[in-house]
């Protein structure tokens, strides 16, 4: 049987790729928050599996079932308030355990059965009740084996590990830090999901294994976070919608601050719908392994050219729904980018030559910003774009011979603009074009003979209808007057 991290590092990169290549930003955003409860609900199959998920099981005592063959418990999807200490004891061999979505009480700890020497997969999400708002999620004993462990959304502010002192059993004594440095509860954990909780404390940073591969933490209220060396292999972070205003490099003692010195094997960073104003112009100085950048929605209005000039294999990078008010400058001659979104900000004009050094772009999406004015050349280098989004601007026309460049062109999103004629577009008919979007433009007159000037296969969308390649068809065949009135 494959290993089961083998396979979830499988699906997780394949979903991931892929999106990169859609033309959905949202695709990515659900392959990695959602991954995780896909790709691991059928990992049971090729195991020696008992599911009682949806059973109306209220409650699990010690040594709930006793087989030394079962190795996949499914658990999930009942109304189980309390686990007892011990309750898998009696399960040697199992390696994955699934306990989400039940009602466990307040003062029912989630993990409180105990630790596990076999087990590899660990889910608990959403397994308390909503009475156990901003409890934290307390680890008694060790997981040596387990690699994956989900506790998402679970109202927890943060997770501590606790140990039994030797003089009384029913007495627990926080662990110090000097302490945890050398006693780690899961020495081998490769993925961990902490999404959708109230997270505002850092202390689960000391409890992280120092291979961990995937942190997913979005959804919280961290406004500091430094995983210092526990970051040397991570490959993915989710921090969107949390509380951080900075991105550095290096920890500072004040402000919130998120800083990725130690993150030198980041290949995914979303940084989305936080409060971020200030990117210093070293923050990425380490990671010049990553491929996707995401810090949409959030308050930024400027980013020094330094900011990405490191990011040498990067191939997305989201910069929507900020404040910016010039297209983001990079101070290397050439990068690898392909994706890059700037819509939703303040963006008056496209200067000369804005996107010369990403001459790999293929997706360019500059919607909702106010630009009223293009260069000429603009998008001069741009050879082989192939979807350019100008849409929710104020756009009038567009210089002749702004497409020179673009000779791989194939899709053009100019609605919502204030065109009022096709020769304001400047188009030509050696462009590969495929589509034109104009809708919700001012066209009150369209002279047919300019069709001539446009490619032969091209759809003009006015109205959500392929109303211009109707009259193009029309003018093939019969007289016409130059003149149509819209």
């Amino acid at each position: 049987m494959k290993s089961i991290i083998s396979l979830v590092k499988s699906v997780f990169i394949i979903i991931t790729f892929v999106c990169w290549s859609t033309s959905s930003r949202a695709n990515v955003y659900f392959a990695i928050e959602n991954y995780m409860n896909e790709s691991l609900q059928s990992l049971c199959n090729d195991d020696v599996s008992l599911n009682f998920s949806n059973a109306v099981i209220s409650e699990i005592n010690q040594n709930f079932i006793s087989s030394p063959v079962i190795t996949c418990l499914n658990l999930m999807n009942n109304s189980i308030g309390k686990i007892g200490k011990g309750a898998f004891e009696k399960l040697p061999n199992l390696t994955q355990l699934f306990l989400s979505n039940n009602e466990l009480r307040p003062d029912s700890e989630l993990l409180d059965f105990g630790g596990h020497d076999k087990l590899q997969v660990l889910i608990v999400n959403n397994a308390r009740t909503r009475w156990s708002y901003q409890q934290y999620i307390q680890i008694f004993d060790e997981y040596p084996n387990l690699e994956i462990l989900s506790l998402r959304e679970n109202y927890a502010v943060d997770l501590k590990f606790v140990q039994k002192t030797p003089f009384r059993e029913d007495y627990f004594n926080y662990m110090t830090p000097m302490t945890l440095q050398s006693w780690m509860p899961f020495p081998k954990l490769k993925i961990l999901d902490l999404s959708e909780n109230s997270i505002s404390e850092t202390n689960f940073v000391q409890l992280l294994s120092n291979s961990l591969y995937f942190l997913d933490l979005h959804d919280n209220l961290l406004s500091r976070l430094d995983l210092n060396e526990k970051g040397n292999k991570l490959f993915a972070l989710n921090l969107d919608k949390n509380e951080f205003n900075i991105i550095q490099r290096y920890n500072n003692q004040y402000g919130r601050t998120l800083s990725l010195a130690s993150l030198k094997n980041l290949h995914y960073l979303s940084v989305s719908r936080n409060k971020i104003n200030t990117v210093e112009s070293d923050a990425f100085r380490n990671n010049n392994e990553l491929l996707f950048l995401n810090l949409s929605s959030n308050q930024i209005h400027y980013l020094h050219p330094e900011t990405f000039a490191n990011l040498q294999y990067l191939k997305t990078l989201d910069l929507s729904i900020n404040q910016l008010e010039n297209a983001p400058q990079i101070s290397i001659n050439e990068t690898e980018i392909s994706i890059l979104y700037i819509n939703n900000n303040n963006i008056k004009k496209i200067i000369s030559h804005s996107f010369v050094h990403m001459p790999k772009l293929m997706k360019l999406l500059i919607g909702k910003n106010q630009i009223d004015k293009i260069d000429v050349n603009a998008f001069a280098h741009l050879t082989v774009l192939e979807e350019l989004d100008l849409s929710r601007n104020m756009l009038s026309s567009l210089p002749e011979g702004w497409t020179e460049s673009l000779v791989s062109l194939k899709y053009l999103n100019l609605s919502d603009n204030k065109f009022t004629s096709l020769e304001s577009l400047s188009l030509t008919n050696t462009l590969p074009l495929i589509e034109v979007y104009l809708m919700k433009n001012s066209l009150e007159y369209l002279n047919v003979k300019y069709f001539e000037n446009l490619p032969q296969n091209l759809t003009i969308d006015l109205i959500n209808s392929n109303f211009i390649k109707y009259i193009r068809e029309r003018t093939s065949s019969t007289p016409i007057e130059d003149g149509i009135e819209i």
